[in-house]
């Protein structure tokens, strides 16, 4: 879901909601340096929730520096995701000399766009305002020291590096560096101020003055989605909460997983909460109210697991099925008219599990061998031919349909009916017989090579089988 707010404004997206490529982007194709594999841009944006993409560009801006992803398959100029004004994603070279065909870069470069939105433009009101009542809230909590506004933050690494957090404050877990955002600041700002606080083993706390989640600009997005989607806000009520209570509070909006059926849905909800109940992750540069992310992969996995169980009862069903009706068949028998819906209703079944049946059971004399082979190892007796034993279905196979020999001695070890075979091969020819089919098989003769077209069946009435016929037909066709 989307909620467009008229021409030139914002769009807003459903986090849950599929990400979207441009339809026709510069740099089409990608190297990912982490698996050294080409990638489709479209699709690999395509092929993500919003909130994972937005999560993953604050990630791929802040790896540039020292770790890069994606470089552009044309030119291998480092590449990174950007987003139009509709909050469709495309990549951009980090660097634009002419070089590469796929032009990316707006004429205008970044300094020149600064410029332009804040020439002649202070510091607003609203952020000066947001700053105070931070110091005013930290200041009423005797747990924290060392506050300043606007002040240097030099690097302890590096005396050159240096920063300007709005606030700064040394709390009971160290340094936090505190930044508001009213306005658009561009990622690579966001990602360097993330580095840098990073390195000096303290927190960069994200604090805007006010947040509606039906309306979201990207940069808004970018501080939610890379922080658990939560949302720092200080106004005047948690001011106001902070020096009553001594203990500076924030409001923090946060995003709550439902379960919905088999779908995850979402709802925002608000809490004011004290600043220091919130889990700081320094490595990740975050710091949140509700664990969003455990959350929702909790239900994920809870909803991915039933299905899972849904899906192989059904399969269950649809395997017991056939099983059944073959038992109960009489062969060379036309069906009647019940039985003429029940083998449509198998074949229809089959055919959504991309499996073929005949259009009637005794149409193909392989089908029938396999079926006969497979339900008499299920059955542990004879089943469609007229033998006393199942040692004679096994001859009967190898002689006449030498294809599913090996589709039939699985089922018989899945089935577990290899002491009825060796209690009724008297003689012991079964045994010496099967002791060269298996000779066969592992020198890769092809005698006794599954059919192919028989594999999916096979696989799908007895589990496991289908991996191991096809590596018998790739051994023998070796």
């Amino acid at each position: 879901m989307t909620i467009d707010r008229g021409p030139g404004s914002n769009v807003t997206f459903d986090p849950l909601a599929t990400a979207l490529a441009v339809d026709d982007p510069a740099i089409s194709e990608l190297l990912d340096f982490d698996t050294g594999e080409f990638l489709d841009a479209r699709a690999w944006i395509g092929g993500q929730r919003y909130e994972e993409l937005i999560a993953e560009r604050v990630n791929v801006r802040e790896r540039l520096a020292k770790n890069p992803r994606f470089r552009c398959s044309l030119c291998s100029v480092l590449s990174y995701l950007v987003s139009n004004q509709h909050k469709r994603f495309f990549f951009r070279h980090m660097t634009e000399d002419g070089s590469c065909p796929a032009e990316t870069r707006s004429p205008l470069s970044r300094e020149e766009i600064l410029a332009r939105k804040y020439d002649g433009i202070g510091e607003s009101e609203p952020h000066k305002r947001i700053k105070r009542m931070i110091v005013r809230s930290l200041e009423a909590d005797p747990s924290y020291s060392g506050i300043l506004a606007e002040r240097q933050w030099r690097s302890s690494q590096d005396p050159r590096s240096r920063r300007q957090p709005d606030v700064q404050a040394t709390g009971p877990s160290g340094r936090i560096a505190f930044e508001v955002q009213l306005s658009t600041t561009f990622l690579d700002v966001v990602a360097g101020r993330r580095s840098f606080y990073r390195e000096e083993g303290a927190l960069l706390a994200w604090v805007m003055g006010g947040f509606d989640p039906e309306y979201r600009r990207l940069t808004t997005d970018d501080l939610l989605f890379s922080n658990n989607s939560n949302i720092l806000v200080v106004d005047d009520e948690t001011a106001s909460i902070s020096e009553l209570q001594r203990k500076f509070h924030v409001r923090c909006h946060f995003r709550r997983p439902v379960r919905d059926g088999d779908q995850l849905v979402d709802r925002w909800e608000a809490s004011v909460v004290p600043f220091g109940s919130l889990a700081c992750e320094l490595d990740m540069q975050r710091c949140w109210h509700f664990d969003y992310e455990g959350q929702a992969a909790a239900i994920r996995a809870a909803i991915e697991q039933e299905l899972h169980k849904r899906e192989a009862a059904a399969t269950d069903k649809v395997r017991n099925d056939l099983f059944s009706f073959w038992v109960t068949r009489l062969p060379h028998t036309q069906l009647d008219e019940e039985g003429v819906r029940a083998w449509a209703s198998l074949r229809q079944a089959f055919f959504a599990r991309e499996i073929a049946l005949p259009a009637l059971p005794d149409d193909s004399s392989s089908f029938v061998a396999l079926m006969n082979g497979l339900a008499s190892a299920r059955e542990g007796r004879p089943v469609g031919w007229s033998f006393q034993h199942l040692v004679q279905v096994a001859h009967r196979i190898a002689d006449g349909y030498p294809e599913h020999v090996a589709a039939f001695g699985h089922a018989i070890r899945h089935f577990a009916r290899q002491k009825t075979i060796e209690t009724q091969d008297h003689t012991g020819k079964w045994k010496r017989r099967a002791e060269g089919i298996g000779r066969s098989l592992r020198a890769g003769e092809p005698d006794f090579a599954p059919e192919p077209n028989s594999i999916d069946l096979a696989g799908f009435l007895i589990p496991g089988l289908k991996e191991k016929l096809a590596a018998l037909v790739l051994k023998i066709a070796l």
